[in-house]
């Protein structure tokens, strides 16, 4: 049997129930059995802000069904808990899924690959609220690139939402594509969003500094005071008025 690793999340409704929910029906399909659930955390939305908070968990089954069968299950639950989609993902054949995997291996499930992005279900949902959402991270070692699915998940590393819940069961697997640790992924996932936060604050401060307007000093100008003066100035000539009155003043 396979070890996978599902992400689990919800911020509509009873979202503890929902979760509930969500890995009751997990025990109960075909060919899948609940090993671990993780805490669930409470997290803030990415990307569509207004929206309510999520509720997030992982859990680690066992399971004999290939990744696209399994994603077809997981989608199934979904739908039967009220989270609606346009249609099911399509089902692959064993050569075709086989041909996913082979392919897999080198392109790496990473945006901005040789092969460019695969329509995801995944995506067509992005950042929006939902009941549930069930997202395969991991299965097993193997890298997949297919037409409905990507393996590892393609945000896993970037997503401390995921990483932190997936860290309290399976601290020390081995991302198959970066070939680092859950607990080395979050630590630098955490370190990363630290840096951004510190340089927003920063660009923002820089921000600040630049749009204040300066106090202007009252004490007199040393300039020049009228516009004949500065024309004399720019023609190098002396100011007649200054020579009339330096004439008065040598009479007196």
């Amino acid at each position: 049997m396979s070890k996978v690793y599902i992400g689990i999340g919800s911020n509509l409704g009873d979202r503890q129930l929902n979760i509930d929910k969500a890995l009751e029906k997990l025990k109960t399909r075909k060919n899948i059995q609940l090993d671990v659930a993780s805490p669930i955390i409470e997290t803030e939305p990415v990307g569509v802000i207004k929206q309510p908070k999520f509720l997030n968990t992982c859990c680690r089954i066992d399971t004999t069904l290939y990744p696209d069968e399994l994603l077809s299950a997981l989608k199934s639950i979904e739908r039967e808990m009220g989270r609606g989609r346009n249609s099911a993902p399509k089902k692959l054949s064993v050569e075709e899924q086989l041909k996913a995997l082979d392919g897999g291996g080198n392109s790496q499930a990473v945006p901005g690959g040789k092969r460019g992005p695969v329509n995801n279900p995944e995506d067509e949902d992005k950042n929006e609220p939902r009941v549930i959402d069930l997202d395969i991270l991991l299965y097993d070692d193997i890298i997949m690139k297919g037409n409905n699915l990507i393996i590892p998940h393609r945000f896993l590393h970037e997503r401390i939402f995921v990483l932190e819940p997936l860290s309290q069961i399976a601290p020390d697997i081995i991302h198959p594509v970066f070939k680092k640790s859950i607990n080395d992924l979050l630590l630098e996932c955490r370190a990363c969003n630290s840096f951004k936060g510190e340089r927003q604050k920063l660009l923002v401060k820089e921000f600040n500094d630049n749009i204040r307007v300066p106090v202007l000093a009252h004490s007199q100008p040393s300039g020049p005071k009228t516009l004949l003066t500065l024309i004399c100035q720019l023609l190098k000539i002396s100011n007649p008025k200054s020579s009339k009155t330096g004439t008065r003043n040598e009479t007196r």
